[in-house]
């Protein structure tokens, strides 16, 4: 076996995948679109909230989701923006609500979007295997995770079996900041009880997964499916694997 002392992962498209096909689609000005935003909107009108036409509502949802990713991707201190924080927002877009059931119809949508985030989520059960090999090893497991609502990520991870393989879980909602900040990273390898470099990250986004564990040292292994180049300028990872469970062959199991 390799020298590491526990292994850490990403959530999406790593450990669980998103389906495109299981994602909500709904025909806007006679196109079809994957958005959660009908989902969203017909639970506030069921709710009795008072609504624009769905599609001046999906504008003001793209409009609002522009802007929240955009402040949030240029963030040089790479914090959160905590998805409830999004939703209340795009409730005060919504001038006909009023201000005293603004909390409400931002938890109503809220919970309708996140309904269809994770039911478009599949899981390969092989990958239990894979988590109970490295455990049978004596290996401690993490997740580390980018995502705005963390008690839907709990629930995915509960509902795929996955829960029970994890020494630790942090996700980026709880945590206040996204990947790749050096701040996950150190704090993973301490909670494992390990130096980062003793940690192996898994993960498939290059900038999150790759350049975020190697600011610390932290030795990586890119889930890269799709044999996309290393970005230019950047270091190569110590890995490229096409199936998360290549992470058996590179810790010898």
């Amino acid at each position: 076996m390799a020298s590491y002392q526990a292994v850490a992962f990403d959530l999406f498209d790593t450990l669980v995948d998103f389906d495109i096909k299981l994602f909500p689609v709904v025909e806007i000005d006679g196109k079809e679109e994957k958005t959660t935003s009908k989902a969203a909107y017909d639970a506030l009108y069921e709710g009795g909230f008072l609504v624009p036409n769905y599609p001046a509502f999906h504008q003001l949802w793209l409009q609002n989701s522009k802007e929240v990713w955009g402040e949030r991707n240029n963030d040089p201190e790479l914090k959160e923006v905590r998805s409830i924080v999004r939703f209340r927002r795009l409730i005060e877009l919504l001038v006909a609500i009023p201000a005293q059931d603004r909390e409400r119809a931002a938890k109503t949508a809220l919970n309708a979007h996140m309904y269809g985030i994770e039911n478009s989520v599949v899981f390969d059960r092989g990958r239990l295997d894979m988590l109970g090999r490295i455990k049978d090893a004596g290996l401690p497991v993490a997740l580390l995770s980018n995502f705005d609502h963390a008690p839907t990520a709990v629930r995915i991870i509960d509902r795929m079996g996955i829960t029970p393989y994890l020494d630790t879980v942090h996700i980026s909602e709880d945590e206040g900041f996204r990947k790749p900040a050096a701040s996950l990273f150190l704090k993973v390898a301490e909670e494992l009880g390990v130096a980062p470099g003793e940690v192996l990250f898994v993960g498939d986004t290059f900038d999150a997964d790759v350049t975020g564990p190697q600011s610390v040292g932290m030795p990586c292994a890119w889930l890269n499916r799709k044999g996309a180049p290393v970005p230019e300028g950047c270091k190569p990872p110590d890995f490229e694997i096409r199936d998360v469970q290549d992470t058996l062959s590179i810790l010898g199991l």
